[in-house]
């Protein structure tokens, strides 16, 4: 049985997937838009918006065990949702196959709990897990935006 690959579909699919992943796309990066407004993507940042500051002009009180559980319910449900979908998308990619298509598909699950559970040993063991934190972050968003302009290369080809 064959299966359809991505730039083999119907066009009102192509069209309905391309548009998904578009909005996606923009979607994800506003988020890391706001992790950079919020943390400048550095270490101490992320400390600062975690463990709070002292600063008289812009203080940051540090993140209750309600507010680090609301983040991470919220984040773990959602990432989850929009890392199914687009590797979904992706499993029907037509330029990427073997074991580099299962390690984009499968990674960003694992820094999905490693970030967002991260954030609880960041603010009441170490704040040296946000290193840990960045380096899974950042290899959950390289898979995104990998998968994601494959998709849609595939999409816009014949």
């Amino acid at each position: 049985m064959t299966k359809l690959k991505l730039n083999q579909l119907d066009k009102n699919i192509k069209s309905l997937i391309l548009v998904y992943l578009i909005t996606l796309g923009v979607g994800m990066t506003f988020g890391l838009g706001y992790v950079y407004l919020t943390s400048e993507m550095n270490p101490s940042g992320m400390v600062e918006q975690y463990l709070g500051n002292h600063d008289e002009w812009e203080p940051k009180l540090p993140k209750t065990i309600i507010d680090l559980v609301s983040h991470a319910h919220d984040h773990i449900t959602m990432f989850s949702i929009i890392f199914l979908s687009i590797g979904l998308i992706f499993n029907q990619n037509s330029v990427v196959e073997g074991l580099w298509k299962k390690i984009l598909m499968i990674e960003p699950f694992f820094s999905i709990i490693i970030t967002f559970t991260g954030f609880f040993i960041l603010r009441y063991i170490t704040s040296q897990f946000a290193y840990i934190i960045m380096l899974s972050s950042g290899l959950m968003y390289i898979c995104f935006y990998t998968m994601l302009f494959i998709s849609i290369y595939d999409l816009l080809r014949n």
